[in-house]
């Protein structure tokens, strides 16, 4: 069973990111990378916390 560690403040913070710019895409128009964030909302979801997860799990994330 792997040992548990809280992540990286990069990595919590990449994470952070990634689900506030899928989360705003639903309630607001988001310049730049709007049209991206929107069709690929779902990915955001699942990377950021496929990023949190890794970082949990890994001591070098």
């Amino acid at each position: 069973m792997p040992t548990l560690s809280a992540p990286r403040l990069l990595t919590f913070l990449v994470s952070a990111v990634l689900i506030g710019l899928a989360v705003a895409s639903l309630y607001t128009r988001i310049p730049m990378v709007g049209r991206t964030v929107v069709a690929h909302r779902q990915w955001f979801f699942i990377g950021a916390y496929a990023l949190l997860a890794l970082g949990v799990t890994s001591r070098s994330l």
